[in-house]
């Protein structure tokens, strides 16, 4: 396998979730990421929010912040409504996360001494103690590769006489690897809030996870050993994070016009098919429909999903209204 292969199962899953689907965006639909859910019977609002994951987006309780009345909202419900229960690994069984074996037992002397360079620096550990699957090592290492990277370009921005955007001083602020709907997860929990998970009330399964378990072990660890070799996970999210500046820009804005534009550049520059936009965004949309008009009717919720699944005929704001609800910005 080739390593380019493997990466591009995390590149993937970043892209998908930030971007929006570019052919059946309505001109009505350009008002922000946060909208109130009212009518239909509803006793009272409950509201729908576009999160940012994955990418650029370090810094989540900074972007938070650039969304009028997030705060006022989030302590106005009782419910949160996420895509899944705790979106990390943590949510995961032992035997999703680890292997039978560690990584010394894949490993020649040479690639041993390079591994272990590695995971001494951002795990604190060696490979004769790791058993983490490599997709889920990878994505730990690269969350945290991008955390050093990612201050390394900000801090570059602070030079003598330089002035210094208020979006690069909240990034510095608040920048961290916990992502912005784990964020607000935890938030929820502090504030003994119901939480549900549609994917785990539909039983979605990441599709990334079902292709790396279709690759051996080995196979998947001679393509990190080659990435930690030539420094080309670094090379990936500096790409990355520079790519997505003018989108991260635009989220922080909160202009989903610009926001729009941005990523229907980045469209043409990625290889997504249609058919794997209907699997991870449309296919998933409808499913959590069956269970959405119940949950909002029974509790005022705050559904917080990827900004992807919001807009379209077969966005949540569209699907949201054809049941006969009101979706409507919150300015």
């Amino acid at each position: 396998m080739k390593l380019l292969n493997f990466i591009q199962l995390i590149l993937i899953g970043f892209y998908i979730f930030i971007s929006f689907s570019c052919n059946e965006v309505r001109a009505g639909e350009k008002d922000g990421f946060l909208w109130k859910i009212s009518g239909n019977g509803l006793d009272a609002p409950s509201y729908l929010f576009g999160t940012a994951h994955g990418g650029p987006f370090l810094a989540g309780q900074a972007a938070m912040e650039r969304v009028p009345r997030l705060n006022e909202i989030f302590l106005s419900v009782n419910q949160l409504i996420a895509e899944k229960k705790i979106d990390n690994s943590s949510s995961l069984n032992k035997s999703d996360l680890e292997m039978d074996s560690t990584y010394a037992d894949y490993l020649n002397k040479e690639d041993q001494i390079i591994v272990d360079r590695v995971l001494r620096t951002y795990l604190n550990a060696t490979s004769d103690k790791i058993k983490l699957k490599p997709l889920v090592l990878m994505f730990r290492i690269y969350n945290k590769k991008s955390i050093e990277i990612y201050k390394e370009i900000l801090f570059e921005k602070f030079k003598p006489n330089a002035n210094v955007d208020s979006i690069t001083l909240a990034e510095l602020k608040y920048i961290t690897e916990v992502e912005m709907d784990v964020q607000m997860i935890m938030r929820a929990m502090s504030l003994n809030y119901s939480i549900i998970g549609l994917d785990d009330l539909i039983g979605h399964i990441n599709p990334k996870r079902t292709i790396s378990n279709e690759i051996s072990y080995k196979q998947q660890i001679d393509s990190l050993v080659c990435a930690f070799k030539d420094n080309s996970i670094d090379s990936i999210i500096r790409h990355q994070l520079k790519s997505y500046e003018a989108v991260k820009n635009a989220y922080f804005n909160q202009d989903l016009d610009e926001f729009e534009l941005q990523m229907t550049e980045l469209d043409l520059k990625n290889n997504v098919t249609a058919e794997y936009y209907d699997m991870i965004l449309f296919d998933r949309n409808k499913k959590w429909m069956e269970h959405i008009p119940k949950l909002i009717s029974e509790q005022a919720s705050l559904i917080a999903v990827g900004a992807a699944h919001l807009p379209g005929k077969d966005g949540l704001i569209n699907l949201l209204r054809l049941q006969g609800f009101t979706v409507e910005p919150v300015n």
